[in-house]
């Protein structure tokens, strides 16, 4: 996947000028693209809660996950602009954050 230009570590804010309500202001990622994977995730409310998602915390219940998204990352991410962020910063946000599986819950 030689095309795809996503940083390894970077932000996304909410993607219409209109917040929903529940929804994270912003969202956070740390991308393998040689796995074509999402391997660690974090989203951040209004509220200033912080909630975490990564690959192994889905696994945790024996369940296999490639990935945090469910289609190709060119796919999942197209037409987005990235805001790249350092590893130190997105590990400070993951510190911060309550692990809240989304896939294999239940």
């Amino acid at each position: 996947m030689p095309s795809l230009k996503l940083p390894t570590y970077f932000g996304l804010p909410w993607p219409e000028p209109d917040l929903p309500p529940g929804e994270p202001e912003w969202m956070y990622y740390e991308i393998d693209v040689s796995r074509d994977a999402v391997c660690r995730s974090i989203e951040v409310f209004p509220d200033g809660r912080i909630e975490r998602n990564s690959i192994e915390i889905e696994e945790r219940g024996g369940r296999d996950c490639p990935s945090l998204i469910d289609v190709a990352l060119k796919d999942g991410f197209e037409g987005t602009e990235p805001r790249e962020m350092s590893r130190a910063d997105f590990e400070k946000l993951w510190l911060n954050g309550v692990d809240t599986p989304f896939w294999n819950v239940g």
